[in-house]
């Protein structure tokens, strides 16, 4: 009887600090219902992200996650070169490049020959890119507002 006693207890405990830790994302479609004090943080965080990374209006913000890309070299619509050295230490940050809408596609190629392109969507001024080299995929993220990945 004690054994499922504290079986109980311990699952309890273990429950309540996985949900204590569990983060809610805070999405466009719940925005309206949030409280004004919420709304405003979430103001505050896209008015610091607009300063962090600024654009003209005729221009997307293309944000390559950095560690996507270590030690790759990519070449934009051949017109832009970014390297992405690997470091000593591990970087989670992103690399940001500002591209403007008039050039239409978006074309993409690494230094190991792989290529893709990028549509623009109106109205998702900022995009967030990713290359995971072992399952061979591209992650495009299209977004409203400046989307800021520290580094951690």
């Amino acid at each position: 009887m004690k054994i499922s006693k504290l079986l109980y207890s311990s699952a309890l405990l273990m429950f309540s600090l996985v949900s204590c830790q569990t983060k809610d994302v805070i999405n466009s479609t719940k925005y309206a219902s949030l409280t004004l004090e919420k709304k405003r943080e979430i103001d505050e965080y896209i008015a610091d992200a607009k300063k962090m990374i600024p654009k003209k209006e005729d221009e997307i913000v293309l944000m390559f996650q950095y560690n996507c890309f270590f030690d790759k070299k990519i070449i934009i619509n051949d017109i832009y070169t970014k390297e992405f050295p690997k470091s000593n230490k591990i970087h989670y940050g992103q690399s940001i490049v500002n591209f403007s809408k008039n050039l239409g596609k978006i074309k993409i190629k690494l230094s190991d020959g792989v290529a893709f392109s990028i549509p623009q969507k109106k109205g998702y001024d900022y995009i967030t890119i990713c290359h995971n080299e072992k399952l061979q995929t591209i992650y495009i993220h299209y977004y409203d507002f400046p989307k800021i990945l520290v580094e951690e």
